[in-house]
């Protein structure tokens, strides 16, 4: 059976699909037959960021129709190829994304749920950044979760800025979950290369550090603010401020 992970976006603009790609991607380069049902059912986001846009043939509401069976609502990967997309696409049943994985459960090894087909899934990750109304929508997320009865994980901080965290302008991952009260399961970095739609190298080692913690290994948290310090750091810095 697959480890089925639910990732929460805290607020809208956090990177809870992206997460989920990054995630995907680097899991299936590791070997592990990963699928990512795309919760967004008007856009298909997780189809976007991944590169898999109109590659579907079915969605989660043709299965739900009838129309074909909940494996031919997957879309393969054309790079990654232990990589699969299930879109939601068009359908309004919460019911239906998670009888689809539930069908489809002994084909792969991690399912990531982006917001959808909570019931389903064994533990649940809230994806957050560190700004303050991030925060504390994380905080309201990790409540209902736990009233909920989710096994809440912890929380992915995205987006950090190692040049903010040097300079006291930003809380740095770890203070974020000790307010929160809740484990820190990743720290992903700031970049703005990703909005293009470009997965460089530089994040991709972050999470290859996301994915080692998630299969139970031990792995440090980066510390961000030390590529700050120094006259380097301070430089560093300086081109910050003029982009």
């Amino acid at each position: 059976m697959a480890e089925k992970i639910y990732l929460e976006g805290a607020k809208g603009g956090v990177g809870c699909t992206t997460v989920a790609c990054g995630l995907g991607m680097t899991l299936s380069a590791a070997g592990e037959r990963t699928l990512i049902l795309d919760g967004d059912s008007r856009c298909g986001s997780a189809l976007s960021v991944s590169g898999c846009t109109g590659m579907q043939v079915f969605t989660v509401a043709d299965y739900q129709r009838g129309a074909c069976r909940a494996k031919q609502a997957i879309v393969q990967h054309p790079k990654y190829k232990n990589l699969y997309i299930m879109p939601t696409l068009g359908c309004a049943d919460v019911a239906a994304p998670e009888d689809a994985i539930r069908e489809v459960d002994g084909l792969f090894d991690y399912i990531l749920c982006d917001g959808t087909a909570l019931k389903a899934c064994k533990r649940a990750i809230i994806v957050t950044e560190p700004y303050l109304p991030a925060i504390k929508a994380a905080d309201g997320a990790a409540c209902r979760l736990k009233d909920g009865g989710a096994r809440l994980w912890g929380i992915i901080v995205n987006k950090v800025n190692g040049g903010l965290i040097a300079d006291g302008r930003e809380n740095s991952p770890e203070d974020i979950a000790a307010a929160l009260n809740v484990p820190l399961v990743a720290a992903l970095p700031e970049d703005l290369e990703l909005t293009l739609g470009q997965w460089r190298p530089y994040s991709l080692k972050y999470y290859r550090t996301a994915v080692a913690r998630i299969r139970g290994r031990q792995a440090k948290i980066p510390e961000f603010e030390r590529g700050y310090s120094g006259a380097g750091g301070f430089f560093r810095k300086k081109m910050r401020e003029k982009i």
